[in-house]
């Protein structure tokens, strides 16, 4: 996805990552990825309000209730340090964002990457990035996921062997030939840019031939 990303930018697109809870641990690392100080210290302002608003008044020892997930745990993840990292490789080696957005605001400040205040829980953090008008959802997976969205068509990749051949009806993108060493990083951005064009081409993801068409608005109270 990070290749992909790579390569999209610098052709004008309008992409956006978010998940604010999983980028703990590699907050700073993340505020060096925007393209200037000022959108870096916005990025901080939302991670340290996330912190103080849900982290603080409910804080135990560890995060290992709820991050990383039971799903990730099992696929071999042992901190959420571990899980922050592997997120910011999903915006790629050189793409910076260049704005800060609000759950569900729209990117006003022209082509480019943005990074949204947004929910870890997939269902609400898809229908926040729908809402801001973006058009189609790349979405890795690898326990697996159904989840899909009835506006913004969701398109899976997984590079886990296991789950392209007991999920595969819920699969869009198979890369798990890199973990067999018979894809490339760069093949596998290209697979997922050909899948992306033919979705916005009229291509039904495998969520929308299923019916997955998951809908979550955010609550009350923040989200993790």
């Amino acid at each position: 996805m990070g290749n992909a990303i790579d390569k999209l930018d610098p052709l004008g697109a309008t992409t956006c990552f978010g998940e604010t809870s999983e980028l703990t641990g590699a907050e700073q690392e993340c505020r060096a990825r925007a393209r200037t100080p000022e959108v870096g210290d916005r990025f901080i302002d939302v991670f340290d309000a996330y912190m103080r608003e849900v982290i603080e008044p409910h804080k135990t020892s560890d995060l290992s209730d709820s991050q990383p997930t039971k799903g990730n745990i099992e696929g071999g993840l042992t901190t959420i340090e571990e899980k922050a990292f592997g997120n910011l490789e999903k915006i790629g080696k050189k793409t910076s964002f260049i704005d800060v957005l609000e759950p569900a605001e729209e990117p006003s400040k022209g082509p480019g990457l943005y990074f949204m205040d947004t929910s870890s829980a997939a269902a609400e953090c898809v229908t926040l990035q729908a809402a801001a008008g973006f058009v189609a959802h790349l979405f890795p997976t690898g326990q697996g996921n159904v989840i899909g969205n009835p506006i913004e068509p969701v398109i899976k990749l997984t590079a886990n062997p296991r789950t392209a051949r007991e999920m595969a009806e819920h699969i869009d993108v198979d890369v798990s030939g890199i973990l067999r060493r018979e894809m490339t990083l760069d093949e596998a951005g290209d697979a997922l840019l050909e899948m992306t064009l033919r979705t916005c081409n009229g291509r039904y993801t495998a969520a929308e031939a299923l019916g997955h068409r998951e809908f979550v608005l955010t609550k009350l109270y923040r989200s993790a």
